[in-house]
């Protein structure tokens, strides 16, 4: 009987509160300052997954996204604390615009409420991922799938040529909610993933109140009506909005009720799959940088961005909106002296993660990818069940379709750090990993010494 066969998954899974201290730095629109209240509060959820040759930890975390660098350290940290390699951690981001600043990682602790966040945050995963393990237990799959209508494609062109961040009912989009449940072998509920793709921006961009928008009140409808524990991964959202944005409450609250309807029904109509053996491949793709067509171009860039960065700078008080600016005119200036030197922009480095579940394969992309990325990576067939996390794992920004380009709009303008051939780059490694994954699934060697003890 070959090892796919043979392998039996167990699982466990533990949740924490990471919700921060009122009057942090809100991330994910520029200009609004700190938050004021608390609308809902933000988690963290680990579930831990073991085949007796593999453990995954996968963990959906209600924040923006994380910089590349700190998710390796981290994952380092949390693989020596729950004795599992780092480069089997999944750190899947929700991609809420109402959670906290994650850039103060390397600021001072005693002086910077970002700061003290990021370095409690670290001991938090770490802890709930040491805790998953203690609770491993048996389990049967099932995924279900259904449909949700509360995102919409955000491109829309206006008369006059012009690409803005409003409605395009006809644009690419996908609606997909896909839904994996595990249960103990008595049926009782353990834990689900849910894989849906749209932009958490219901609130609007003038909300200051701390919330995991409507991904936090699908779960709670998921988990109220179900039993189940619920992570929500994110899908390939970077064109798609939620087709409700007013500053409140009612927004997320209708929205994720509408998501979690939609996530009940899969999970009632899921069907029995193989989520074992396990496997995880890696690839590091080298993404083309963003640059200008000529020396002229850039540089009317940079004048007119050095002119934004200087009036957000006498406009004082908002360290969102200059951080922005200046990140913005550093590009545009590194951009420049590139077409000056003649010596080509360094590639963006995109680490990408397929994850073999047995039938359920698992690939994930670090940043706002657009939605045609994401649905290419699942129709390809590679697995007979396939989601697409964005958010994970590291944060680059845009990945747009190269149609985009010469269209215009944020994501291409503002946004991106890629041109137009990283996303023909980002789905061939999505499509590597993923086969790679399928390939070594079940082939691993039983582990070896404490790590292969039961718990």
């Amino acid at each position: 009987m070959p090892p796919a066969a043979r392998a039996k998954l167990r699982a466990g899974v533990s949740r924490a509160n990471i919700t921060p201290s009122i009057g942090i730095d809100l991330v994910g629109f520029a200009g609004r300052g700190p938050s004021v209240g608390l609308g809902d509060e933000l988690h963290a959820t680990a579930l831990l997954l073991d085949d007796g040759r593999e453990r995954v930890a996968i963990l959906h975390l209600d924040l923006i996204g994380l910089d590349a660098e700190w998710s390796r350290a981290v994952c380092e940290f949390i693989g020596k604390r729950a004795r599992l390699p780092a480069r089997n951690i999944v750190l899947c981001c929700t991609h809420t615009h109402y959670g906290p600043s994650v850039r103060g990682f390397e600021g001072d602790p005693r002086e910077s409420p970002e700061a003290a966040y990021m370095a409690e945050l670290r001991f938090k995963l770490a802890g709930i991922v040491a805790e998953a393990r203690t609770k491993l237990t048996p389990v049967t799959a099932r995924i279900g799938r259904s449909t949700s209508d509360i995102g919409i494609n955000r491109r829309e062109r206006l008369p006059d040529g012009r690409i803005i961040l409003g409605r395009n009912p006809t644009g690419p989009i996908d609606r997909e909610v896909i839904l994996a449940r595990l249960d103990r072998p008595s049926g009782e509920p353990l834990a689900c993933l849910l894989n849906f793709a749209t932009h958490p921006v219901s609130q609007s961009g003038a909300a200051r109140l701390i919330s995991a928008d409507f991904p936090g009140y699908a779960r709670e409808v998921v988990e109220h009506l179900t039993g189940t524990t619920c992570l929500y991964l994110q899908g390939a959202c970077g064109n798609i909005n939620s087709v409700i944005m007013q500053e409140g409450l009612d927004s997320p609250r209708t929205l994720g009720k509408r998501l979690g309807a939609a996530a009940v029904q899969a999970y009632e109509t899921a069907e029995p799959v193989p989520l074992a053996p396990l496997a995880v491949a890696h690839a590091e793709a080298k993404l083309p940088a963003k640059t200008y067509a000529s020396v002229a171009e850039a540089e009317a860039a940079v004048q007119a961005l050095q002119a934004e960065h200087d009036r957000a700078k006498e406009a004082g008080g908002n360290k969102g909106r200059l951080w922005w600016a200046q990140h913005r005119l550093d590009r545009a200036k590194t951009a420049l002296e590139s077409l000056q030197t003649g010596k080509p922009l360094p590639p963006v480095l995109a680490p990408v993660w397929g994850v073999a579940l047995g039938e359920l394969g698992l690939v994930t992309g670090p940043g706002e990818i657009f939605c045609e990325i994401g649905m290419a990576a699942k129709e390809a067939g590679i697995f007979p069940h396939t989601m697409y996390l964005s958010n994970t794992n590291g944060s680059i920004g845009y990945v747009p379709v190269p149609e985009a380009y010469p269209e215009g709009g944020y994501e291409v303008e503002s946004a991106s750090r890629v041109g137009p051939g990283a996303a023909a780059v980002l789905t061939d490694a999505s499509r590597s990993v993923l086969r790679r994954a399928r390939k070594t699934r079940g082939k691993l060697t039983p582990r070896q010494g404490p790590s292969s003890r039961p718990g």
